[in-house]
C-alpha cells in the first residue's frame, strides 16, 4: 500500500511541482521573497521524493520478505502433506 501512496506523489510532485515553479518564477521579478520561497520549496518537494523512494525500496524489501516466507511455508506444507499420504501401489 505504501507504494502505491509513494507512486502517487512522485506523479503529484512531478505534475504540480513544475507549474508552481513558473508562477512563482514569473513573480520573482516583482516580489524579492518569491526566489527564496521557490528555492525552500524546491529543497521541500526534493525531501519528499527521497522520502518516497526511500518508502518504495522499504515496501519492496518487506514484499520479497514475505514472498520468501510463503514460498518457505508452501514447501513446509507440501512436505508435510506428502509424508501423510501413503503410497498407492497395486
Amino acid at each position: 500500500m505504501d507504494i502505491f501512496i509513494g507512486i502517487a506523489l512522485i506523479v503529484l510532485a512531478a505534475k504540480v511541482g513544475p507549474a508552481l515553479a513558473r508562477r512563482i518564477d514569473s513573480r520573482s521579478a516583482t516580489d524579492p521573497g518569491a526566489a527564496r520561497q521557490l528555492q525552500e520549496m524546491q529543497e521541500r518537494l526534493e525531501q519528499v521524493e527521497e522520502r518516497v523512494l526511500t518508502l518504495a525500496s522499504d515496501s519492496h524489501e518487506r514484499l520479497v520478505d514475505i514472498e520468501e516466507r510463503v514460498d518457505f511455508a508452501e514447501r513446509v506444507l507440501q512436505q508435510q502433506r506428502a509424508a501423510q499420504i501413503p503410497p498407492q501401489g497395486n
